[in-house]
């Protein structure tokens, strides 16, 4: 049995009995060998897929992978095609599915003709939607079985190159080595990382929220319960901008004179700090974790650059999406979150 090396695949034993799935059941023959096909199968991609690793599961009859959608929104009449969604009484029209994977099984009825089964396997709600969608009576509408049999039905698979083998070679013991060792520096790291709480991010994001803009410094002083200095500012209304300095963060707020209204807090030091809102930690929280954790705001993950002198720019990692009437900026200056802005205004 053949399989491109760049899947990267997990050979197992085969299953025998598959967990309970959702709905229907799609079962199809395609004129084609079993071979054939799980190959082609990893080749599959539509607008909701992603370029991952798949697992497997195989036998010399017998074939089972998964087909993963990711991102799926749910918004009044702008339904996603494919899934039948059910939601509990009460709940919103306005759902987000960060993922819901199809399981895709084949089996050998000869040597030129292979028996198809598909069927929706698992969904998965973010945390805003978890509590008013029903995964167990959510269906799949069939648009991805119909799309997957033709694709089946289609596909040539590629003539196979020795490309991936000749980038891998090009790859020296030395690169490799010193690959290994940032990783094993940074698992260190992380593992005797302290992990702290802050009282006042606690208070400040007592409702686990986003504070709302417009506000006052005045609002920032009562939640923190301490007030700030104030720092000069000429682009500022009133000449300056309020400063915060605790031990374990700094916060910032500015009214521009432009409109501009923001709030910046910001963590220097090597700790693992929770109080944020909707689980962020500083210095611990990953860019690509965020990016999905707020999919359903369209979240973008992207990298760019910030002056750190006159002379000197260092590149930096950044989240950023809109959350009702807030634009919301999450840094990661060293891998991890370091850094957030809520702003009137995308900054």
């Amino acid at each position: 049995m053949k399989m491109k090396t760049n899947h990267k695949l997990s050979i197992l034993t085969f299953l025998l009995s598959f967990s309970l799935y959702f709905g229907q059941k799609v079962e199809f023959n395609i004129p084609k060998d079993i071979q054939t096909l799980q190959n082609s199968i990893f080749n599959f991609k539509n607008d909701f897929t992603r370029d991952e690793a798949k697992a497997a599961a195989a036998s010399d009859t017998d074939f089972s992978t998964t087909v993963e959608l990711y991102d799926l929104k749910y918004e009044g009449s702008q339904k996603n095609p494919y899934l039948d969604l059910a939601l509990k009484t009460g709940a919103k029209s306005k759902q987000f599915i960060q993922q819901a994977v199809w399981n895709v099984n084949m089996k050998k009825v000869s040597s030129k003709s292979t028996k198809i089964t598909v069927f929706l396997e698992k969904v998965v709600p973010d945390s805003w939607s978890k509590k008013e969608v029903d995964t167990k009576l959510t269906k799949s509408t069939g648009k991805l079985e119909k799309e997957i049999k033709e694709f089946l039905l289609n596909h040539k698979p590629a003539e196979h190159s020795n490309d991936l083998a000749a980038v891998d070679a090009s790859f020296t013991d030395e690169e490799t080595e010193a690959q290994a060792t940032a990783q094993v520096a940074a698992f260190e790291a992380k593992t005797t990382q302290k992990k702290t709480v802050s009282k006042k991010l606690q208070s400040l994001f007592g409702k686990k929220q986003f504070i709302t803009l417009p506000a006052t410094s005045g609002t920032f002083t009562k939640l923190l319960q301490t007030g700030p200095s104030e720092l000069e500012c000429k682009d500022c209304k009133g000449g300056k901008y309020s400063n915060w300095d605790f031990e374990d963060f700094n916060m910032i707020y500015a009214n521009m004179n432009g409109g501009e209204e923001y709030y910046a807090i910001q963590y220097y030091g090597e700790d693992s700090v929770s109080g944020l809102p909707f689980g962020l930690v500083f210095n611990e929280s990953s860019p690509s974790e965020c990016k999905q954790k707020f999919a359903r705001y369209n979240a973008q993950l992207y990298q760019t650059t910030v002056d750190t002198d006159e002379n000197s720019a260092r590149a930096l990692t950044v989240v950023t999406f809109k959350m009702n009437s807030s634009f919301v900026r999450l840094e990661f200056g060293n891998q991890y979150l370091t850094r957030l802005v809520v702003s009137n205004k995308e900054l």
